[in-house]
């Protein structure tokens, strides 16, 4: 009888753990911002577009119990229309420092006392996880942060939940990029050539200038 009754509980643990794996799979759904695909836990997810400090800001964000999940999309750099001025990183050490300087402010707007980093790889891409602590032993915000192209792209989930670890990492990886038009993250130059660059420039119209100056000079002296 003790037997039967193993086979029994084993048999409805394995139909019923398969009965809510179905229905975790049934429940996601996949939205799209700006080319960047991405499943949400629910059907009752939110848009908002913004201006911050001059930075267009676009976000998709849902709440499940007492966290909530967010994606959101902006301009890595604003006002530089000259792409050889652009302070973007240019190789893997600035990335970092990009990703680190983020989850800086991150921190600090959250008033958190420490973060945890984590380098990792989306793809063939470098991105950075990071877990924001306060006082207490639980991370207060789980991020993920991707630089491609032009734009920073960053998944965040407020308040994460243990009883919710494994939608929370269905949901920050089920980051889709292939509709992006550029996944390249060294689009930035150094401070020394963005320096260079300048010089140079500032060469051409005095060389400009001092050539206008004579013609002007000359003409002059013809009349």
């Amino acid at each position: 009888m003790k037997t039967t009754q193993k086979k029994f509980t084993i048999i409805l643990g394995l139909v019923l753990s398969s009965f809510i794996l179905k229905a975790q799979d049934a429940n996601w759904y996949e939205y799209e911002m700006e080319n960047v695909k991405i499943n949400f836990p629910t059907e009752e997810v939110y848009q908002l577009d913004t201006v911050i400090n001059g930075l267009s800001l676009k976000q998709l964000y849902a709440q499940i119990d007492n966290s909530t999940f967010i994606v959101q999309k902006l301009l890595a750099e604003s006002g530089i229309s000259d792409k050889n001025l652009s302070s973007l990183p240019y190789n893997r050490e600035t990335l970092i420092e990009y990703y680190e300087g983020v989850i800086e402010g991150v921190k600090k707007r959250n008033q958190a006392e420490y973060v945890q980093n984590d380098e990792i790889k989306i793809g063939e891409l470098i991105g950075f996880n990071s877990l924001v602590y306060n006082t207490i032993e639980s991370p207060i915000v789980e991020s993920r942060l991707l630089l491609a192209g032009e734009d920073l792209i960053m998944l965040s989930i407020y308040n994460p939940e243990e009883s919710l670890s494994e939608v929370n990492d269905a949901f920050l990886n089920s980051l889709n990029l292939e509709n992006l038009n550029s996944l390249e993250q060294y689009s930035g130059q150094s401070g020394a050539y963005r320096f260079g660059y300048l010089l140079g420039q500032f060469a051409i119209y005095a060389i400009l200038g001092i050539g206008l100056f004579f013609m002007i000079k000359l003409f002059r002296r013809r009349k």
